[in-house]
C-alpha cells in the first residue's frame, strides 16, 4: 500500500501491503484468547530516525523478517532489511538510483526472491536468493502493494491498475478503470491480498470499492455497503473466510464476504484514529494499525478485533510513531513497522 505517501504528509508538514508482502495464513490451530498483550519497539533498522522510513515487511521462509526501508533521497540508499524475531538485525541489503527510489511493498515469490516495488520510479525490483537485484520497469509509476500470487506469479497494485509479473519478469497490467488524478495519494488501488477464493482482493480509493480479480484478469468491484469517503486502505483475508479491510479516513473497519457482502465497524475505534494496515492473527482476530504521525491529537495505537466486531486499542507505543503494516510473523506474534520514527514493533501473543 502506498505508505510513501504518509512519509510525504510528513515531510510536508514537518513526502504504501498483504498488509504488505502477504503475512502468514492464520494457524490451523488458533491460539486460546491472550489474556495479557505486551507490546514492545525496536530500533535496530538502518539510517537514522530523521531520514530512513520503513514502508512495508513480510515473514521470509527463513524465520525472519524482512522489511523495506526508505530514505530521503538527499541523505543516502533505501535498504532491505532482514531482522530476526529478537528483532535483531541480521543483514541489510542497499538499494539506490539515479531517480528517487521509493519502496512500497515487498512479499517473497514462489522462486524464493524478495520482490518490492519502487514507487518512485515505476520499478520492481528483485532481489535474488543469491542476494542480487534486478530491476524490472513498469509502464508508469505509483506503484504500491504487492503480493505471492496463487499462481505463481507476483500481483501488485499500480495507479488505477493491478499488475502481474512472473518470475521471469514478464509483466501484465489489467485497468480496474479507475479516475486518474495529479495526486498519488488520489490514485486507485491501494492494497492487494490472495482471498481464500483463490481470486485476488484489492481496494480501490477513487471509486470507493473494494475489488476481485481473477487470476484470468476479470475484475469485479463492490461499492454497496462502504461509507462515502471512506479511504480503503489495506486488505487481508480473515480466518472467518471473509476479507477484512481499513477505512483511513472513515476510522472504520470493514469485512466484506467473497460474495461481496459488506458490513463496516466504527464502535470501539477511538473517534479520530485512522486505521491503516491490517493483518490476521494466530488468536482468531484481526490486527490493524493506527496511523498517527507528526502532530499526536489521538496517539498512535495498534488495535484488534474479533469476528463479531469487538474491537480493543493498546496505546503503548510512541504517539507520533506512524504505525503502518503490520504482518503476522513467524513466531506467531504480530510485527509492525512504524514508519515515521524508523522503529519495528512487535505485539507479543505468547502471554495468557
Amino acid at each position: 500500500m502506498r505508505w510513501i505517501i504518509l512519509v510525504s504528509a510528513l515531510a510536508a508538514v514537518v513526502c504504501g501491503c498483504s498488509q504488505s508482502g502477504g503475512s502468514p495464513s492464520p494457524a490451523a490451530g488458533v491460539l486460546p484468547a491472550v489474556k495479557h498483550i505486551k507490546i514492545e519497539e525496536f530500533s535496530d533498522l538502518p539510517g537514522g530516525s530523521g531520514y530512513y522510513f520503513p514502508t512495508a515487511l513480510t515473514a521470509g521462509s527463513d524465520g525472519q523478517l524482512w522489511i523495506a526501508v526508505d530514505v530521503d533521497q538527499d541523505y543516502g540508499e533505501s535498504a532491505v532489511a532482514r531482522v530476526t524475531t529478537s528483532a535483531k538485525r541480521t543483514r541489510t541489503f542497499y538499494y539506490y538510483n539515479s531517480a528517487s527510489p521509493a519502496f512500497e511493498g515487498i512479499a517473497q515469490g514462489s522462486d524464493g526472491a524478495y520482490w518490492l516495488t519502487d514507487w518512485a520510479d515505476g520499478l520492481i525490483v528483485r532481489l535474488s536468493p543469491h542476494e542480487r537485484m534486478k530491476k524490472y520497469h513498469v509502464y508508469d509509476s505509483d506503484l504500491s502493494d504487492i503480493v505471492a500470487g496463487p499462481d505463481g506469479a507476483l500481483w501488485f497494485a499500480q495507479g488505477d491498475s493491478v499488475g502481474r509479473i512472473t518470475t521471469s519478469g514478464k509483466i501484465t497490467i489489467f485497468s480496474t478503470g479507475a479516475r486518474q488524478t495529479t495526486y498519488a495519494w488520489d490514485l486507485g488501488v491501494q492494497d492487494i491480498t490472495v482471498g481464500p477464493d483463490g481470486a485476488l482482493w484489492f481496494t480501490n480509493k477513487s471509486r470507493n470499492a473494494v475489488g476481485r480479480i481473477t487470476t484470468a484478469g476479470k475484475i469485479t468491484e463492490y461499492t454497496r455497503g462502504i461509507s462515502a469517503g471512506a479511504g480503503l486502505t489495506s486488505i487481508a483475508p480473515g480466518p472467518d473466510g471473509a476479507l477484512w479491510f481499513t477505512e483511513m479516513s472513515g476510522g472504520r473497519v470493514g469485512r466484506i464476504t467473497t460474495k461481496g457482502s459488506v458490513t463496516e465497524y466504527t464502535s470501539g475505534i477511538t473517534e479520530g484514529e485512522q486505521p491503516v494496515g491490517i493483518a490476521a492473527g494466530p488468536d482468531g482476530a484481526m490486527w490493524f494499525t493506527e496511523y498517527e504521525g507528526s502532530y499526536a491529537y489521538y496517539g498512535a495505537k495498534i488495535g484488534r478485533i474479533t469476528m463479531r466486531g469487538r474491537v480493543s486499542e493498546y496505546s503503548n507505543i510512541s504517539s507520533t510513531s506512524g504505525p503502518t503494516a503490520i504482518v503476522q510473523g513467524p513466531d506467531h506474534n504480530m510485527w509492525f513497522v512504524e514508519t515515521s520514527v524508523n522503529k519495528l514493533g512487535r505485539v507479543d501473543l505468547s502471554g495468557t
